[in-house]
């Protein structure tokens, strides 16, 4: 029996693991804006390291257009 598990989120450690990725490529990514902070790529409160959204690096990937976060609106 095969089983799955979908994830939006995983630790950079453990997608470089299994995508076959670098935090070096991670990196570059990041400085030349092709992933972006809290879409891409976030650390969260308490993380030592970084998570990958792999939903949205898929749809990089596909060249699919960014969905950004929307801020909170003031009260």
């Amino acid at each position: 029996m095969t089983s799955s598990i979908a994830l939006e989120w995983v630790p950079m450690s453990r997608y470089c693991e299994l995508f076959g990725e670098t935090a070096d490529a991670v990196d570059k990514r990041l400085r030349s804006g092709h992933w972006l902070r809290d879409v891409h790529v976030r650390q969260p409160v308490g993380s030592k390291q970084l998570w990958i959204n792999v939903g949205a690096v898929n749809a990089w990937a596909a060249g699919r257009p960014v969905e950004l976060p929307r801020k909170k609106a003031r009260a």
